[in-house]
């Protein structure tokens, strides 16, 4: 009897398997999701607990999923492949945010040094690092988690399990999408930036009044005094701006995946 109310039909198993295939991969690409320093125990519990939440949700198309072996076995790389593409268009509203470090980092002198990063296990610059923990505190101020994790809940409601396919991505919405964010990086690295930019100009005219001032000598300390200090006299307006634009750019993934 117990057997009986307990039992796994193979069309249950199956459906599952695809569920879970489309969020593990999201989550793996996602950044602070799948992060080295997260246990691998923690994102499949992760994984397994948002499929069991998915599974009575996307029960409509139960009956019908395929269990041939090939057949599922290509609907499962396709929700594979999806969840993949997911997880990277929430990795690019990072990458296009942490855009305005990279400006930052060469313009005040620290590109020249590089420590590593133990979220993404590359060696980046100081001014990267800074920024990529500055958005990461900021993303979970704002709940970016919960808004990440409805989004992958939410493409289940447009692209139901076993129906993936390459053309469920908007490819004609990717490039105005990173474009919207290289800007808002460039608006984000704007006051430090530009902060710079005046004080090159101005040792460059010291340097053509008084010659035997050495400017690069002069200039590498007193850029990174100004710089320092920019970047602490805007950092209000830039954290409210970075929350805006993040919590905005996270929703707007969502409109990548179309039916």
């Amino acid at each position: 009897m117990l057997s009986e109310v307990f039992a796994v039909s193979p069309e249950w198993s199956a459906h599952f398997l695809l569920v879970l295939g489309r969020l593990t991969a999201a989550i793996v690409a996602a950044p602070l999701f799948g992060a080295r320093s997260v246990p691998v125990h923690i994102k499949v519990t992760l994984a397994i607990v948002l499929s069991l939440i998915v599974l009575p949700l996307s029960a409509r198309g139960l009956d019908s999923t395929p269990t041939d072996l090939l057949v599922f076995a290509s609907l499962l790389g396709m929700e594979v492949l999806l969840g993949i593409a997911i997880g990277v268009g929430v990795m690019l509203v990072f990458q296009g945010l942490e855009m305005a470090a990279s400006l930052v980092s060469v313009q005040i002198g620290f590109g020249i040094g590089q420590v590593f990063d133990p979220m993404t296990g590359a060696p980046t610059g100081t001014m990267e690092q800074f920024y990529r923990i500055l958005i990461a505190l900021i993303f979970f101020a704002i709940n970016g988690h919960y808004l990440v994790i409805q989004g992958f809940l939410r493409t289940f409601e447009v692209v139901p399990p076993g129906e993936a396919t390459l053309s469920a991505i908007a490819g004609d919405r990717v490039i105005p999408f990173f474009g919207t964010l290289l800007v808002s990086a460039v608006q984000i690295a704007l006051p430090v930036f530009g902060a710079l930019v005046l004080t090159d100009l101005a040792l460059a005219l010291v340097n053509r009044t008084v010659p035997q001032l050495h400017a690069l000598v002069v200039g590498f300390p007193l850029k990174i005094g100004i710089g320092l200090v920019a970047l602490v006299a805007a950092m209000p307006l830039m954290t409210a701006f970075i929350g805006a634009t993040l919590g905005r750019a996270l929703v707007d993934v969502n409109g990548l995946v179309v039916r």
